[in-house]
């Protein structure tokens, strides 16, 4: 209030640019002054706010937009959050909001609240939602989940938790009981709950909105986003590594539809999708090629955001009392940030990060490694009678999509024998708890013609996943991860290891600076094409055969699981 009365001289002064104002929808010529965290006054000719020791910032000629809020990721997994960040700030970043079921998964409460510290350590606004897939999809062994609804209600209300995680439509409709006291209390807390509703329509959207879930990220198609709008859902448009689907959504505003309720979001980004395309300013500008106004695209990427999570009294705009978060562009349609500022600090200039980020590293205790049990070839072998054996089949329909084939095998020592001529390879997925338990089944479309791509980063579970042409191959492969304590691997067909990457944090994360993250990655994507494999994404298609949120069939540590019908079905027919 002092400063913007002219009484005390503003901390930092930013002059002359054109700021977007996403409250209006104006483009404005104005100075913004900065008291502390926040903006204390915007307004023409605010240079009598400065003091001998006030920090200026000349703007003319640029555009002034708010700060970039990424409202749906998943930043728990592949890279450290401060590593990413260390590049996701130069772009624009200036909050996010995460789920953290990848790490709940692999290290239960404790993982989560280590997280939540690792996210209040940041220089930006960093939130996340409460792990409902880690609730939903885990087994502690006993036959419990590895977070308990105690703790998830302890979670909830925890400030840096903004609501319930995505939630499965396809698991609250047949048993709302187990998840409506979760729902009740984000409501009572006034956090929300996020959805995850890929495949509902009509009725069944219906009451999965009516049971409370306020937002979807999975529309792929135009229609799909309007229905959701239409039912008052919140809705992100998704542009980053997992699905690109902002060409097919953007064509609502063809039908005049207001994207009040609709932001960009990215539902994970990978780190060499990030250093090759950029994060949330990279999304922000194929909205605006894509047709969507500038002025309704910086919206969509800052104030629906903060709206939705009920932050907009803080963030989303540049507006007095709100957090001092902005990103200075060249141009209103070049999303090109120049300067970034956030918590009123200048945090990065001209691709470089200033903010300081600490390492992540887990206490003492969090992670005991791997306890996947023996795992001789012997072990990795799917039984069968007979000389042949005909085998209900995953067939690889898209980077994450699976249908269901059968195709017979023969079958040899009371084994089937995995075929690579015909592209069927024998896959595993092993309890990372439960030493021991696994399911077998047989995987067509990989392509590898020898050796074997084991994972430690799963969908749902964070389990362990291998795929290949032989027990052999595949227990050589799942032997490097172990060793690492976690972590990918392809090997050869002689058991060697062609490449790896270790992920010492609850092996689904590195704690390696991003850009050697992603070499990493490539690496081992290079070694799974050089045994065969045609897959574009080979690393992703590997890690969601255990995803079991979408159709058709899914391979878990309890079995082949037939998503649609939520039965577990045997491996032959």
């Amino acid at each position: 209030m002092r400063v913007a009365l002219g009484e005390a001289p503003a901390d930092l002064l930013v002059t002359g640019a054109t700021v977007v104002n996403v409250y209006t929808g104006e483009l404005i010529r104005w100075d913004v002054a900065v008291a502390g965290e926040r903006v204390a006054a915007t307004g023409p000719d605010l240079g009598g706010l400065a003091g001998p020791a006030t920090a200026r910032l000349d703007a003319a000629g640029h555009v002034l937009v708010p700060g970039f809020i990424d409202g749906h990721t998943h930043l728990d997994t592949l890279v450290s959050l401060p590593e990413l960040l260390r590049e996701a700030i130069p772009r624009g970043l200036t909050a996010l909001v995460t789920e953290m079921g990848q790490l709940t998964s692999a290290l239960g409460s404790a993982g989560a609240r280590w997280f939540l510290d690792c996210l209040r350590a940041q220089p930006i606004h960093a939130f996340a939602t409460a792990p409902v897939i880690s609730f939903l999809s885990t087994d502690d062994g006993t036959g419990a989940p590895v977070i308990g609804e105690v703790e998830m209600r302890a979670l909830l209300d925890d400030p840096a938790v903004l609501g319930l995680g995505e939630v499965y439509w396809h698991r609250l409709l047949p048993e709302p009981e187990r998840l409506g006291g979760l729902i009740e209390r984000a409501r009572v807390l006034g956090k929300t709950v996020e959805g995850h509703s890929a495949g509902a329509r009509g009725a069944k959207l219906a009451a999965y909105v009516g049971a409370g879930v306020g937002s979807c990220h999975e529309p792929i198609t135009a229609a799909e986003a309007l229905e959701r709008l239409r039912l008052g859902m919140f809705v992100f448009v998704r542009e980053g590594s997992v699905r690109r689907d902002l060409a097919a959504v953007a064509g609502v505003r063809h039908d005049g539809v207001d994207f009040r309720r609709a932001a960009l979001a990215s539902d994970a980004v990978w780190p060499a999708d990030l250093l090759a395309h950029g994060y949330m300013d990279g999304i922000v500008q194929k909205a605006i090629e894509f047709g969507i106004p500038p002025v309704t695209a910086y919206r969509m990427a800052s104030l629906n955001v903060a709206e939705h999570y009920r932050l907009d009294g803080d963030l989303g705009g540049i507006a007095p009392g709100r957090f001092a978060d902005f990103v200075l562009l060249p141009g209103l349609r070049t999303v090109r940030p120049e300067v970034v500022v956030a918590r009123g600090r200048v945090v990065a200039r001209e691709g470089q990060c200033l903010a300081p980020l600490e390492p992540a590293v887990l206490p003492a205790g969090v992670y005991a490694g791997l306890c996947a049990g023996p795992l001789e070839p012997a072990t990795l072998r799917l039984t069968a009678p007979g000389p042949t054996a005909r085998v209900r089949v995953i067939r690889i329909a898209g980077d994450i999509l699976t249908a269901e084939d059968a195709v017979t095998l023969p079958v040899r020592d009371g084994a089937v024998v995995a075929d690579p001529g015909r592209d069927c390879l024998v896959a595993a997925a092993l309890d990372r708890r439960v030493a021991g338990r696994r399911a077998l089944g047989i995987v067509r479309g990989f392509g590898l013609r020898e050796g074997a791509f084991a994972s430690t980063v799963s969908f749902d579970t964070a389990d362990l996943v291998v795929l290949g042409a032989s027990p052999e191959a595949l227990s050589a492969a799942l032997r490097r991860v172990v060793e690492l304590r976690g972590g990918l691997a392809v090997v050869d067909g002689t058991g060697a290891v062609r490449a790896d990457l270790s992920l010492p944090l609850g092996g689904v994360a590195s704690d390696l600076p991003l850009r050697e993250v992603a070499r990493g990655l490539e690496a081992i994507e290079e070694a799974a094409r050089a045994l065969g494999c045609r897959l574009p994404r080979p690393l992703l298609t590997l890690q969601t055969l255990t995803f079991t949120a979408i159709p058709a069939l899914r391979l878990t540590a309890r079995g082949l699981l037939d998503v649609k019908r939520q039965a577990y079905v045997p491996p032959l027919l």
